[in-house]
């Protein structure tokens, strides 16, 4: 990031993971073609190029300017951390499992797990569980059913 903010490149972040896309003169896309990426699509459907297009301003323009973050995100600027976590947060209260989370967010599970274990000191609880139960009630989920 340093090295092309230097070039004049603006760079932003989501609080969630944004899948590879690289768009040539709106003309050509290319997208993984797998879920280990290992292989890319090209696509020049003129429609379909014009709508990853749009999905990409709408993100950029809900993404917010960044300062540096190191390579492991545990260790990433305070500032960056309250959205990381605010993210890993509500998909853990949807349910999802570490590997879908550290997915999202373009993080590693061993990351993902050591901020979990920050989550579980800021709320006092012993183990994801108990964690769970704290985060839904902060979210105001106190009934049981309730969404």
């Amino acid at each position: 990031m340093r090295q092309v903010t230097a070039y004049g490149a603006e760079v932003r972040t989501l609080p969630e993971f944004f899948e590879r896309l690289i768009i040539v003169d709106r003309e050509v896309a290319f997208i993984p073609g797998r879920g280990d990426r290992t292989l890319a699509l090209e696509v020049r459907e003129a429609s379909v190029v014009r709508f990853l297009v749009d999905v990409f301003e709408r993100s950029w323009d809900r993404a917010e300017s960044t300062p540096f973050v190191p390579a492991r995100s545990v260790d990433a600027a305070p500032e960056v951390i309250p959205s990381i976590h605010e993210s890993i947060q509500k998909l853990l209260v949807a349910g999802r499992s570490d590997r879908a989370i550290a997915r999202r967010l373009g993080i590693s599970e061993r990351s993902l797990q050591n901020h979990v274990g920050r989550i579980k000191a800021r709320y006092g609880a012993e183990n994801r569980f108990q964690l769970g139960y704290l985060l839904g009630l902060d979210a105001g989920l106190d009934s049981p059913g309730e969404a």
